[in-house]
């Protein structure tokens, strides 16, 4: 499973650029931070997590903390995003 570090967008960034009705979690917590084990959001995500009414329902708009029960991210409040390096078994 490929993994990603996103850096996420300001504060004033998101603000400027998503409109408020989808600000997350996101927003409040960890403007500007970076999240460093993120993966893509499956369909199971989105059952699981709460959306607002209007939000996408579509798993390739959001990615996943990678980790049982992870919040979801939405790619509008990704500034950047890496993927990780696969990691190989072999002493990595």
């Amino acid at each position: 499973m490929q993994t990603y570090t996103a850096k996420l967008k300001t504060r004033k960034q998101m603000e400027r650029d998503i409109p408020s009705d989808r600000l997350g979690w996101w927003h409040d917590v960890c403007p500007g931070q970076t999240l460093r084990n993120l993966r893509d959001a499956t369909e199971s995500d989105l059952q699981r997590c709460f959306l607002r009414d209007g939000s996408s329902k579509n798993p390739a708009d959001y990615l996943c903390e990678n980790f049982d029960g992870g919040c979801l991210v939405s790619h509008e409040a990704v500034a950047t995003l890496t993927p990780n390096a696969a990691l190989t078994g072999c002493g990595d």
